[in-house]
């Protein structure tokens, strides 16, 4: 039993001696810290104490202009993205509303929009669009059906059934075009509310116009 002993009051002994040390090196990294003169709270600069942050983070972190109460609630989670890219962008003057339209813009959906150009109606099923999806399917089906009538009907004329071919690559652009056209538009929300263009007012004249939509 004694032998055991000498062990289990050397093996404390050296958890405790190790606790201290991490309790002064944290101490000695703050010391002459002045978290007023930083901008930060006493409740906030006890919470980055908490945390276990280092004091070299937490400089990087008011120096791109990002609050360690923000920071603290890993909001990158939630946005999709890597804890580096958010870092980045914040950086760069993004907030967390841009830098979800941008990463959400980068992802699946443009992926679907260009996969839309070699499977038609692809990304409007995905988004729901109904509607759209239905005719663009009828479109699709209508072109393959004018190919295969004038490939039978062409009498040796290959000039004639490769028109059919062009509707059917029509549809493949009409379909991919609208798809991306769609995530410009989730990028750029505003782009909806907003167009400008050309109109006619009379005959040979003809006038700028704009169009806001709330």
């Amino acid at each position: 039993m004694k032998k055991l002993l000498f062990p289990i009051i050397a093996l404390c002994f050296s958890v405790s001696f190790a606790q201290f040390e991490e309790d002064e090196f944290e101490e000695n990294e703050w010391a002459n810290f002045d978290y007023q003169h930083a901008g930060l709270t006493q409740i906030e600069f006890q919470n980055v104490k908490e945390s276990g942050m280092s004091k070299e983070k937490l400089l990087h972190l008011l120096e791109i202009g990002v609050r360690p109460a923000d920071y603290l609630k890993e909001p990158w989670k939630s946005l999709g993205v890597t804890e580096k890219e958010w870092l980045e962008e914040r950086a760069g003057g993004m907030d967390d509303s841009d830098i979800d339209r941008t990463y959400s813009n980068r992802s699946g959906d443009q992926g679907l929009a260009y996969l839309s150009f070699l499977v038609p109606s692809l990304y409007q099923w995905y988004t729901g669009q109904i509607a759209k999806s239905i005719f663009i399917d009828a479109l699709y089906g209508s072109a393959w059906f004018s190919f295969f009538y004038l490939k039978s009907n062409s009498e040796g004329d290959e000039k004639l059934w490769t028109y059919g071919l062009i509707f059917v690559g029509a549809v493949h652009l009409f379909s991919g075009i609208d798809a991306l056209i769609s995530t410009l538009w989730d990028s750029n929300p505003d782009a909806r509310n907003f167009s400008f263009g050309i109109m006619p007012t009379g005959k040979d004249s003809f006038a700028a116009a704009a169009m806001l939509r709330f």
